[in-house]
């Protein structure tokens, strides 16, 4: 091989490693070279970045949100139809007037589909005990306003009557809410005083 055969190939083997590695050295060392708006851009573009909301899907508002601000507990249980049960045994027990009090509750209601679960003997003996409805019912509110993403973060809520509940997130696929030995199937219905999170079976 001659020696401007051997210059040449030399010549486009360095050629091919430019081209190469040139995108890789102006990624490293561009930063250090760059203009100083760019940069100042770039910085400013860190500091505005929004992080991910990972507990976004849970929809939580801070505060009351408008569509509540005339709303109360009571309204929101009786809007939807669907917890005449419950409504029915606070007014049973004498607990009505905590659902439009100025008092601030998370109330884990179970929907009527919920109490249909449970047997006969057990509804009968609720009805006619009213110092264990009461107990029964009392295991459900919680003193305070807690989203769905407070929950998410605790572990235990203590009620009303002084009873400590597991509450958090749960090991199912769905990535529910746990309270007791129920699931959270709806969250954050707000009410001026206080928040109501559907659960799918009553905590005996």
């Amino acid at each position: 091989m001659t020696d401007s055969t051997t210059r040449s190939h030399r010549l486009v083997v360095i050629l091919g490693l430019s081209m190469a590695l040139g995108p890789l050295t102006a990624l490293s060392f561009g930063s250090k070279y760059a203009d100083e708006e760019t940069f100042a851009r770039a910085q400013a573009g860190l500091q505005n970045a929004k992080p991910t909301d990972v507990l976004g899907k849970y929809g939580d508002v801070d505060g009351v949100p408008s569509y509540a601000s005339s709303k109360t507990l009571a309204d929101v249980l009786s809007g939807s139809g669907v917890f005449d049960d419950f409504r029915t045994a606070m007014q049973a027990i004498d607990k009505a007037d905590l659902l439009t009090g100025s008092g601030t509750y998370t109330l884990f209601v179970p929907s009527d589909e919920a109490f249909a679960k449970l047997s006969d003997e057990q509804r009968a003996a609720l009805r006619d005990d009213p110092a264990a409805l009461a107990s029964l019912i009392s295991k459900h509110i919680v003193p305070g306003r807690y989203s769905a993403t407070d929950l998410m973060q605790m572990r235990e809520a203590r009620t009303i009557d002084g009873t400590s509940i597991a509450v958090g997130p749960t090991a199912s696929a769905g990535g529910h809410i746990g309270f007791g030995s129920s699931d959270v199937v709806q969250s954050n219905l707000h009410a001026t005083n206080g928040i109501v999170h559907v659960i799918d079976r009553v905590n005996l």
